[in-house]
């Protein structure tokens, strides 16, 4: 596994450091490296509680591992592009992790714990060192946090069965929807998906809050940060509460998403008032 890690590492890395790194050559190593590693692991998602898509995972070997492989290639990307504020990804994992240890204690459900507290440590760690600009994640850091998440999170669900998949599809949402979100952002004004996107919910959060304040970048850089990350802890919140009752998950994965879109439409029409997203 740490092989796969180092690999996934050198791409992000690559990305950091070679000017005009081509995004297609880069989706492709990502493709080629989780293809290996979920073939070499088994770690597959078999189960969404639909039953006509199980039996579809089921019946076609080839179906599980790409639909895997979609995922984790959401998650790095979006991963990525929620790195575009100071702590926000870091900040965020914290959220992850430390809902799965909060789940597992109060469920008794099968999980290595103290593990887990090793990784939230860690994370608090590089987000101390990230507050005081000692370190920055880049490419590198976002596809390393984000594919060893994907790994950790499917493998969660899988020892413990009787939870709802759509726990995990709830506590990662926010990444994956910013990336997917974005592709559609460039379909409707016809660009090509693997352009840069400088309109993500995260910027335009940080143009508002800049042109209502006086304050210094990073303080609004901040501020951009705590107001998502506050949103994010409460849909957790609400999830952790019942993680076997997949209509919950469901219900605040909409209510998630009909809240981004609604705050994404409005702080878009705020920064190109000439220029309605809708």
């Amino acid at each position: 596994n740490i092989f796969y890690l180092f690999l996934i590492f050198l791409v992000g890395l690559s990305s950091d450091r070679i000017r005009d790194f081509s995004p297609l050559i880069r989706l492709l190593f990502q493709i080629l490296i989780t293809l290996l590693f979920v073939v070499n692991t088994q770690t597959l998602i078999i189960d969404v509680r639909i039953d006509f898509i199980n039996q579809l995972l089921n019946q076609n070997i080839y179906l599980p591992i790409i639909f895997t492989i979609f995922c984790f290639i959401v998650l790095m990307n979006g991963t990525n592009f929620i790195d575009g504020v100071n702590l926000n990804t870091i900040g965020f994992y914290i959220l992850v992790y430390s809902a799965i240890l909060i789940v597992s204690n109060n469920n008794d459900l099968y999980i290595d714990k103290s593990f887990n507290v090793k990784i939230i440590l860690f994370l608090i760690v590089i987000y101390l060192m990230n507050f005081f600009n000692k370190l920055q994640l880049g490419d590198g850091g976002s596809y390393l946090i984000s594919f060893f998440t994907a790994f950790y999170v499917i493998n969660f669900i899988s020892q413990n069965p009787l939870a709802s998949p759509y726990f995990a599809i709830l506590i990662l949402w926010y990444p994956c929807f910013e990336n997917l979100f974005s592709i559609l952002r460039k379909f409707r004004f016809n660009r090509s998906p693997l352009n840069p996107d400088s309109n993500h919910l995260h910027q335009l959060l940080f143009y508002f809050l800049k042109s209502k304040n006086n304050f210094k970048n990073i303080y609004i850089n901040n501020l951009s940060t705590l107001i998502i990350l506050i949103f994010n802890f409460a849909i957790f919140f609400v999830a952790i509460s019942n993680i076997y009752s997949t209509k919950l998950q469901i219900f605040s994965l909409f209510f998630s998403i009909i809240i981004y879109i609604v705050a994404y439409i409005f702080l878009f029409n705020f920064k190109y008032k000439n220029f309605k997203f809708m």
